[in-house]
């Protein structure tokens, strides 16, 4: 219901939704996704948030699965207890980690860059990552990496050439849920960027809501079309989503 009030609202205009919010509209006011392109830049919008995504996932996808194949393979002294450190960091509220990510971007130069919220969220979501792809690890027989070493392979020969094809449902999952938090994540875009070049979609929305008016009808618009892409690729997705979960639980 909030979705199919909010395409409806997204095609009225600003008087048809103060007269009558739940009517359908008398005639669809396209003018409100023209804006979104015309007013407030969702063209430059649309692209940094597909960098950012895109940017997420593949971190996410190599680091985390490089770092959750260790902690499977290669268990060292300690490492449990490493391992239930990263799940501690997801206790931690994100806006706790603004300041000093703040800090650290800014002494590198990355303020007003895509890569500062690349880095940001990827850092967030790299925990989660390690522990969802760990038991797709564990799950692996040991017998096809051991004669994948007879045959010649390194150690990462056989993490590239084996353990990742087989584990492809898990990286899927993981791949799958970092464009989703990347993509709708707020907090580092209007922490790190001011500027409109290096703006996700979310950080634009707030453009809408100034301190003399909210633009009701171009906001609509923009959370339909913030929300269509994560939908579309969640429900085409979705049986590998599920068949992913399955295999690593």
């Amino acid at each position: 219901m909030p979705i199919l009030w909010m395409v409806i609202g997204s095609l009225k205009t600003e008087t048809e939704l103060f007269s009558s919010p739940l009517a359908l509209p008398a005639a669809p006011a396209w003018a409100n996704y023209a804006s979104l392109f015309q007013q407030f830049h969702f063209g430059i919008a649309t692209l940094n948030s597909v960098e950012i995504s895109l940017g997420v996932v593949v971190i996410s996808v190599l680091l985390g699965g490089m770092a959750a194949y260790g902690f499977s393979r290669y268990p060292f002294r300690g490492s449990r207890l490493l391992l239930s450190g990263l799940l501690i960091t997801r206790m931690v509220t994100p806006a706790a980690l603004v300041v000093p990510l703040y800090l650290i971007m800014n002494a590198l130069g990355l303020l007003n860059n895509v890569i500062s919220i690349i880095l940001g969220v990827g850092v967030l979501n790299l925990p989660l990552v390690v522990w969802i792809l760990r038991p797709f690890f564990d799950a692996l027989p040991r017998e096809v990496e051991e004669a994948g070493l007879l045959d010649g392979l390194s150690p990462f020969g056989v993490f590239w050439r084996i353990a990742v094809p087989l584990a492809a449902p898990g990286l899927l999952t993981v791949a799958l849920l970092s464009f989703i938090a990347a993509w709708t994540d707020l907090l580092f875009p209007i922490s790190f960027s001011t500027t409109v070049d290096a703006t996700p979609l979310t950080a634009q929305l707030l453009q809408m809501q100034t301190g003399y008016k909210i633009y009701w009808g171009s906001l609509m618009a923009g959370g339909i079309y913030l929300t269509l892409p994560t939908l579309v690729v969640s429900f085409a997705l979705q049986k590998y989503l599920v068949r992913g979960m399955r295999l690593g639980y």
